[in-house]
């Protein structure tokens, strides 16, 4: 995993701009070079991005293809990555969430209003502010054809690396009517806060956090404003779920004594991934990078012909 972090972010695009470079200082008679060029220059950093990006997910289908594979095998070993396909299943009583009400494994919600900014004759708009925010996740298992493996997720990766749907829908579905407001005014009204600041809201805004930590893939966080008011029909509700029954694909480092499989020691180098929809996104997500390879390389070779007929 580290050899790939460094191929992707150093080797690839260093390796990339310089072979286009050279490639576009080619002159007559070969192999003589005339470097120094700023059309050559340029157009090398265009080809060259271009060549990254497919080189990029040419990694990302290398490890799609082996946890594929993996998980067609079911292979588990203590301290290695495994990876598993199947529907999720709470190990006891599901969760509620909070504003749709809905049968989960794991939710994460945000109550925000929206707040003016400036003036008419200054810079007027408006923003979205946090009022509310929370996650929480139930003991889970995932069902794969032959056994159950346990979903050890931890709170630093929960929000952003197994809750979140896509860039294009990073709060989540947002719930409306009175009967959702209603139903996050009771779950909030039962939490208590207290009195002390011990967190930050965004825009540097003073907030209360309650937590509570129980064990890998058993717990829950909810934040509140220190200005937040009751939730009102001004608030908006937004809301992500893992549901139950849902197929998910699950990669991570498989731990024999809990029969779970969680993020390695290091969480950046090795994660815990949870891929909404199983196998058949998996395959479609590979699918998908094979055709962005596919445009990116004919770009890079485009850059480099547009390069030649105009400036060679």
């Amino acid at each position: 995993m580290a050899g790939s972090l460094w191929l992707r972010l150093l080797v690839f695009p260093v390796c990339s701009y310089v072979f286009f470079y050279g490639l576009f200082a080619l002159r007559a008679p070969n192999p003589s070079f005339v470097f120094g060029k700023t059309e050559a220059l340029w157009a090398a950093l265009i080809a060259g991005s271009f060549a990254w990006l497919a080189l990029n997910k040419w990694i990302v289908i290398r490890r799609i293809r082996s946890e594929l594979d993996m998980a067609g095998r079911f292979e588990l070993a203590d301290g290695k990555r495994a990876v598993v396909s199947g529907r999720v299943r709470a190990v006891g009583s599901p969760l509620e969430s909070p504003c749709a009400g809905a049968r989960c494994i794991a939710y994460r919600y945000k109550v925000v209003h929206r707040a003016s900014t400036g003036t008419l004759g200054d810079s007027a708009g408006s923003h979205m502010m946090t009022d509310y925010r929370g996650y929480a996740m139930t003991p889970s298992v995932v069902r794969g054809a032959t056994r159950s493996v346990s979903i050890l997720a931890e709170t630093d990766n929960i929000e952003f690396l197994i809750l979140k749907p896509g860039l294009d829908a990073l709060d989540g579905e947002e719930i409306k009517g009175e009967a959702a407001r209603e139903r996050i005014r009771r779950y909030l009204g039962a939490i208590n806060f207290g009195d002390e600041c011990n967190d930050r809201m965004n825009a540097g805004r003073q907030a209360r956090t309650k937590a509570a930590y129980v064990a890998p893939g058993d717990f829950r966080t909810d934040t509140c404003a220190m200005d937040a008011g009751p939730v009102s029909e001004d608030n908006h509700l937004f809301e992500t779920v893992i549901a139950e029954g849902e197929p998910f694909l699950v990669s991570g480092i498989y731990d024999a004594d809990r029969n779970g499989i969680g993020p390695g020691a290091n969480s950046t180098l090795e994660p815990l991934r949870l891929i909404r929809g199983g196998n058949a996104a998996h395959k479609a997500d590979l699918a998908g990078k094979r055709k962005t390879i596919t445009v990116a390389w004919g770009l890079a070779l485009l850059t480099s012909a547009v390069y030649f007929m105009n400036f060679v």
